[in-house]
């Protein structure tokens, strides 16, 4: 059950996107009293950041783009003014300053939007594939990036979705 009513899942005031309770700040020791805002979004409000989508916000320059990795320390790169921008406008980033951008989590984003079903077979699926591969010039964003199980990634590989869907027809006769 999802909603206004339900305890397992809650909206970040920051970010928007509905998450599973445990993804949420707490408040020290009481861990059933929670935060609005979410783990990754509690970077933006320790810097003071408030309206995290906003473009017109960054400046014309290069910027910084820092990433939370599994150690949980950040790495922080370049990039240019127009990559910043389809970061941002993609939902893949947000705004910390005017020369700073935080990078979600996309393969966090993408598994919870899928509900963890691979969309090739409809089996479990812990893993993220790109529709259009990124060798054949397809991008890391939410609308390119489905989940899928392991079997079906590896053999999908660097195929188009409908030659990929040839090899199955083929495979089922």
């Amino acid at each position: 059950m999802l909603g206004s009513f339900c305890k397992m899942y809650k909206t970040c005031s920051i970010c928007g996107r509905l998450k599973y309770f445990t993804k949420f700040a707490s408040n020290g020791r009481d861990k059933s009293k929670r935060k609005s805002y979410c783990h990754e979004c509690k970077y933006f409000k320790r810097k003071g950041s408030k309206d995290i989508f906003n473009v017109q916000i960054l400046e014309k320059s290069s910027i910084a783009v820092a990433v939370k990795i599994k150690s949980k320390a950040r790495v922080f790169y370049n990039v240019p003014y127009e990559d910043a921008i389809r970061m941002v406008t993609d939902r893949t980033a947000g705004i910390v300053n005017s020369s700073l951008i935080h990078q979600f989590n996309i393969r966090e984003i993408v598994l919870e939007r899928d509900g963890y079903i691979c969309k090739y077979c409809g089996g479990a699926g812990y893993t993220i594939d790109h529709v259009i591969p990124r060798c054949r010039g397809g991008r890391t964003n939410l609308i390119n990036c489905v989940c899928a199980c392991k079997e079906c990634n590896k053999s999908k590989g660097n195929l188009s979705l409908e030659e990929f869907e040839m090899i199955r027809l083929k495979c089922q006769k």
